[in-house]
C-alpha cells in the first residue's frame, strides 16, 4: 500500500457508496468493473476498501483472486464455513465418516447461487475479485449469471478488477448483462495528484519538500503510480544517507542522488514486460507499435492494426484483433477514454523497446 492513496477520491467514494448501501442491506442489482494497465493502482484501490470496511460489522468484505477459485467447489470453500450449510441447506451436505463435504466424487457441489445466497443470509457481501480477466470462463458466467439473480434481492456486490482485457474476457462467457455494470476505468495520475502522492507522505514526517524538487519528482515519474512509489522511496532513502539524523528538506540534490536507484528499479521493470512479449513472440509486433507512436501519443483503431500487421506479418483481421488483445493484457498499450483511440499502457515502455528490439 502506498503511504498515501492520491487521484482516487472519486473511485472511493463511489465504492464507498456501494458498500455502504450493502452495508444497509439494500439490493444492488449491478458489477463494478475496475479495469487498466498494470501499476495503475486496481489492486492497492481495492485493498482500500477492503481495509476501510473491516472496521463495518454490518458488512463482509472478501477479497479474492482466480486462482483461489478456479472451480465451483474452490469457490464454495472460499466463501463458506461448513456449519453454515449444515444451519441453512442441510440437504445439500452429505454426511460420512470425514464429516461434512460437498468435494467428493459423488457429490455435485452447490451452486455459485446457492453459495452467494447462503453467504448474504449471514451478513451482507462486498466480493471483491481482483486479477478478473484470468478467471475462469466457466465458472465466471455461473458467477456472473449468480450475481445478477442475487443482486436483484440481496444485499450483495461483485467487483471484478482486471487489465484492460477485463470486458473482452467478460464477453466470452455469454452472461451479456454484464455490459451494463458500472465501469471505472484506472489509468495514470494528474500532475497535481501526483504532487500529492509524492510530497504528502514526507509532511507527514515533517519533511518539506522543495518546489523544483517536486516539480523535477512529478516529471521523472510520468504520473504512472508504480513509479510514483519507486521514486518515492529512492528520494526518501537519499534524504536519509544525506542526513542521517533526519534531514528537514528535500531538494534536488536529493532527486538527483535518487535517480539512479529510480532509474535501476524502473529498467528492471520494463526488462520483465520485455520478457514477456519475448516469450509470447511479440517483440516484432511491439516494436512496430513503439515506432507508430514514437511522434504521436495516441493511435486510431485503424493506425493500430497497421503497426501490428507490419511487426506481426499477419493480413487476418482475426489474428490482428487477438494480437491487440494480447498487447493490452500484457498492458503495453489500453483505451483511456472509452472510445477506439490507443495510448501505450505503461509510460516510456514503448522507448525501451525501441531502444533494446533490433527488429
Amino acid at each position: 500500500m502506498p503511504p498515501h492513496l492520491a487521484g482516487r477520491e472519486s473511485e472511493l467514494g463511489r465504492l464507498r457508496s456501494l458498500v455502504d448501501r450493502v452495508a444497509g442491506r439494500s439490493a444492488h442489482h449491478a458489477e463494478i468493473l475496475v479495469f487498466g494497465p498494470r501499476g495503475n493502482g486496481k489492486t492497492v484501490l481495492l485493498a482500500r476498501i477492503a481495509e476501510e470496511a473491516a472496521s463495518d460489522t454490518q458488512v463482509d468484505v472478501v477479497r479474492l483472486r482466480p486462482s483461489q477459485i478456479h472451480d465451483r467447489t474452490a469457490f464454495a470453500d472460499a466463501l463458506l464455513r461448513r456449519k453454515w450449510w449444515v444451519r441453512y441447506l442441510p440437504s445439500q451436505l452429505s454426511v460420512g465418516g470425514t464429516g461434512a463435504s460437498w468435494g467428493g466424487r459423488e457429490e455435485r457441489p452447490p451452486t455459485v447461487e446457492d453459495v452467494l445466497r447462503t453467504r448474504v443470509r449471514r451478513k451482507p457481501l462486498v466480493l471483491l475479485l481482483d486479477e478478473a480477466h484470468t478467471l475462469d470462463p466457466g465458472l465466471g458466467r455461473d458467477l456472473l449469471n449468480a450475481s445478477e439473480q442475487a443482486g436483484r434481492r440481496l444485499p450483495f456486490l461483485l467487483v471484478l478488477a482486471g487489465t484492460p482485457n477485463l470486458l473482452a474476457h467478460l464477453s466470452t462467457m455469454g452472461a451479456s448483462f454484464w455490459s451494463r455494470a458500472e465501469q471505472m476505468r484506472i489509468g495514470r495520475l494528474t500532475e497535481a495528484a501526483t504532487a500529492d502522492a509524492l510530497w504528502k507522505p514526507f509532511e507527514e514526517a515533517r519533511v518539506s519538500v522543495s518546489e523544483d524538487a517536486l516539480d523535477l519528482m512529478v516529471a521523472m515519474s510520468q504520473c504512472y503510480p508504480y513509479f510514483v512509489q519507486l521514486l518515492g522511496q529512492a528520494v526518501w532513502r537519499a534524504s536519509a544517507a544525506l542526513s542521517p539524523g533526519g534531514g528537514q528538506r528535500v531538494t534536488r540534490r536529493e532527486v538527483g542522488l535518487a535517480r539512479s536507484e529510480f532509474d535501476e528499479a524502473r529498467d528492471e521493470y520494463y526488462s520483465v514486460r520485455y520478457r514477456e512479449f519475448e516469450e509470447r513472440d511479440l517483440l516484432p509486433t511491439v516494436k512496430a507499435v513503439a515506432c507508430a507512436f514514437e511522434d504521436r501519443a495516441i493511435l486510431t483503431d485503424r493506425e493500430m492494426a497497421e503497426a501490428i500487421r507490419r511487426g506481426s506479418g499477419t493480413e487476418d483481421h482475426a489474428d490482428v484483433l487477438a494480437i491487440r488483445r494480447s498487447l493490452a493484457d500484457l498492458g503495453a498499450i489500453w483505451e483511456p477514454r472509452g472510445r477506439p483511440l490507443w495510448e501505450p499502457g505503461i509510460p516510456s515502455l514503448m522507448d525501451y523497446v525501441r531502444a533494446y528490439e533490433p527488429g
